[in-house]
């Protein structure tokens, strides 16, 4: 660990935007895993007990407790999700260990002149490392699941993955999020002035990440079918609640006192909005926007529920039939982009939140 600096982490980190070059490292037609499979498959990459996995918990970790089910014992995902899940384990097969891709495939690999131009493999990072691994391929599987479309996806993994990285777009906003994440556990301290220098924060960086993105299919749909009735008023609002609170508390704010329903309006599409609203709010917590977060809060605990019931609206109204799919996608872009430009702003600066 001691080699391994923010330099070295970015000079790695740039195979996300080489197309070519992540296309020659993967293998030609990976076969489709099963949930259980590939996680298997990523417990073994980095080193875990293969039992680590079998908790609902990390697997919730891994891709939102939203997006699967546990049927006898076994994690079930839609076909969709399992494709981006797929797409995003050999993303994240090829970062930590582009050498066993090129075993695979018989490819050598590039050569460096000294060990700080580039690390060999990100395993020092993630060995052992469950919380970290999962902020990882969280992250990843958030990128795609919001980006890829069913048809792109269903063309299978290498064809997701290259279409995804294969963008300045894609691959920059892409970069952005693992330097973010891999970076605060190198070097706290100097990791976002590291960012600016390298323009991988700011408002270009923030466009890139929450535009033309799909929100509805990606948050909304998943709550749609996570349950057919909802609990009762005082116990949906005690839910959300809470996990708004715990929201706040991972950015050091103090639990709220907002009003999360308006009396008598609990119905199961409001509901359904509000909790989508939380799942984007986490989400985006692990990408850059965190720091705006970190300082939304910091200002006001309350921000983090105003914030949330906006986003929720627009769920709500996309359910309603009031919003198209993209109606709403581009009304949710467009206050995330206006979120983060409010406070990204210098004079909220805060520290990073583990």
């Amino acid at each position: 660990m001691a080699e391994v600096t923010l330099k070295s982490l970015h000079k790695y980190l740039r195979l996300i935007e080489n197309a070519s070059e992540l296309k020659r490292r993967m293998p030609a037609s990976p076969n489709q895993r099963s949930l259980k499979e590939g996680l298997s498959e990523i417990s073994k990459l980095v080193g875990l007990d293969n039992a680590a996995f079998k908790d609902p918990q990390n697997i919730a970790a891994v891709i939102g407790p939203q997006r699967f089910v546990l049927i006898w014992g076994e994690p079930s995902v839609t076909a969709h999700v399992a494709r981006i899940f797929d797409g995003s384990k050999v993303l994240l097969t090829v970062l930590i260990d582009s050498g066993q891709i090129e075993k695979a495939t018989g490819v050598g690999g590039l050569s460096h002149s000294n060990q700080e131009s580039a690390l060999d493999s990100l395993r020092p990072l993630l060995a052992g490392n469950l919380a970290l691994t999962c902020r990882l391929f969280r992250a990843l599987f958030e990128h795609m699941l919001g980006f890829a479309s069913p048809s792109i996806a269903q063309q299978g993994s290498t064809t997701l993955v290259n279409e995804l990285t294969g963008s300045k777009e894609h691959g920059r906003s892409f970069l952005a999020t693992a330097m973010f994440i891999l970076g605060a556990e190198i070097d706290r301290e100097n990791l976002m002035s590291f960012m600016l220098e390298q323009g991988l924060f700011g408002l270009q960086l923030f466009e890139r990440l929450l535009q033309n993105r799909e929100y509805c299919d990606a948050f909304y749909t998943f709550r749609k079918l996570e349950r057919v009735f909802v609990g009762s008023p005082a116990e949906e609002e005690k839910q959300l609640r809470n996990r708004m609170d715990r929201f706040n508390e991972q950015f050091g704010g103090k639990p709220g006192d907002v009003r999360m329903f308006e009396a008598g309006n609990e119905d199961k599409a409001r509901v359904d909005a509000h909790f989508a609203a939380v799942d984007l709010l986490e989400a985006m917590a692990l990408t850059p926007l965190s720091l705006c977060l970190n300082n939304a809060i910091a200002a006001a605990p309350s921000n983090a529920v105003r914030f949330m019931k906006i986003l929720a609206r627009h769920f709500e109204r996309f359910a309603e039939g009031k919003e198209t799919k993209e109606q709403a996608n581009q009304e949710i872009a467009g206050h995330l982009l206006a979120f983060a430009r409010q406070f990204s702003a210098d004079s909220k600066a805060a520290p990073l939140s583990s």
